[in-house]
């Protein structure tokens, strides 16, 4: 299914997560600035992997917002990594190999962060 297919929200209902998700992406881009202008061209490290990540994730969500809320947006990436996780200890289980995916850890965190921030902006 493409967002598409989905019935879009009023504008008043998704405005004022999208302008949330838009600053946390300012703040983000401020945040890899400053990482960059410490490491050699070229050179990647974890926080800037983090932070690349958390613009990411918070790009898509600024997407889904038209069509679902924040908070249900947030449920449905944090359902999808639990599914990921169950998947890979299933595997591990079996004794396939399996990948070191910190990736879902991270998003999970990303995710927390997100959610946290938007409560507290609007209490």
């Amino acid at each position: 299914m493409d967002i598409k297919d989905y019935p879009l929200r009023a504008d008043a209902e998704y405005l004022a997560e999208q302008a949330y998700l838009r600053g946390r992406v300012q703040q983000i881009e401020k945040s890899l600035g400053k990482v960059a202008a410490k490491l050699a061209p070229g050179e990647l490290s974890q926080p800037m992997d983090a932070l690349d990540r958390a613009r990411e994730l918070s790009n898509q969500l600024e997407k889904q917002v038209r069509v679902q809320s924040l908070e249900s947006a947030i449920a449905s990436h944090k359902a999808w990594l639990d599914r990921a996780r169950a998947n890979q200890a299933r595997a591990a289980s079996s004794g396939e190999p399996v990948l070191d995916l910190n990736r879902i850890e991270l998003d999970h965190r990303i995710l927390d962060e997100i959610l946290t921030g938007w409560h507290a902006k609007r209490n």
